[in-house]
């Protein structure tokens, strides 16, 4: 490979690089927004019943299983590690499936 070739490969990696960090930034500013970014599961309580939703905006949301009122309570699944997450009205541990 010449090293024409192996400079434009170089530069096509450093591309690559630069906008996966910038997807990163971006996903994480959404995150913060309260925008599911859709990298896990949605989580579900089997102890208390509280569940995770989106709604149509893409926005995060949680309600108690067959509540009457699908309103959201504010409450979030709390991270405990890279694929576990606690139920923040029981406290019960949960494993996310990661997407």
């Amino acid at each position: 490979m010449s090293r024409i070739a192996k400079s434009g490969k170089k530069a096509e990696m450093n591309s690559l690089v630069a906008a996966v960090r910038e997807l990163e930034q971006v996903k994480q500013q959404a995150k913060a927004r309260g925008i599911f970014t859709d990298d896990r599961e949605l989580l579900e309580c089997p102890s208390c019943g509280l569940l995770e939703d989106v709604t149509a905006e893409g926005l995060l949301v949680t309600y108690v299983k067959d509540s009457a009122d699908l309103k959201d309570c504010g409450l979030r699944f709390r991270p405990v590690d890279e694929t576990s997450f606690e139920c923040p009205s029981c406290g019960t541990k949960l494993k996310a499936e990661i997407l």
